[in-house]
């Protein structure tokens, strides 16, 4: 299984969760589990874990209110934390999908110089004669 699965798998359970709780009038706790979504997103490592375990505390307090899609919910919310606390560490980090080292390109290393204020022909070597002397 890929890393990034159960960080797909926990974000459609959310999804799913904040639509059960808007159908059940929860429209605050259907907020919160949107705005879930992308906090599972964008923390990583412990953060993540701590966002797992406050949403298995809401999945248990949203299930008190007694409708079935609350319920429904409810136990969406409380598996998308599990999944967050179990395998948080192990998901990818924002930006860090398909990120490659760049490859040296001198010309456009020589126009950088140029806008930090460098001057890329002067000889980086003290004591070396150059050509236009």
């Amino acid at each position: 299984m890929k890393a990034s699965s159960p960080l797909w798998i926990a974000a459609l359970l959310l999804v799913g969760a904040a639509g059960a709780f808007w159908g059940a009038g929860s429209v605050p706790v259907a907020l919160l589990c949107l705005a879930a979504v992308a906090a599972a997103v964008a923390l990583s490592g412990v953060a993540r874990r701590v966002l797992g375990a406050l949403l298995i505390v809401v999945g248990i307090a949203g299930v008190v209110s007694g409708h079935w899609l609350a319920i429904a919910g409810g136990v969406l919310v409380v598996a998308s934390g599990a999944v967050l606390v179990a395998l948080g560490g192990r998901m990818p980090k924002i930006g860090m999908g398909g990120q490659k080292t760049r490859a040296a390109d001198p010309e456009t290393d020589m126009w950088r110089a140029l806008e930090r204020g460098d001057d890329p022909t002067d000889d980086p070597k003290p004591g070396r004669a150059t050509s236009n002397e």
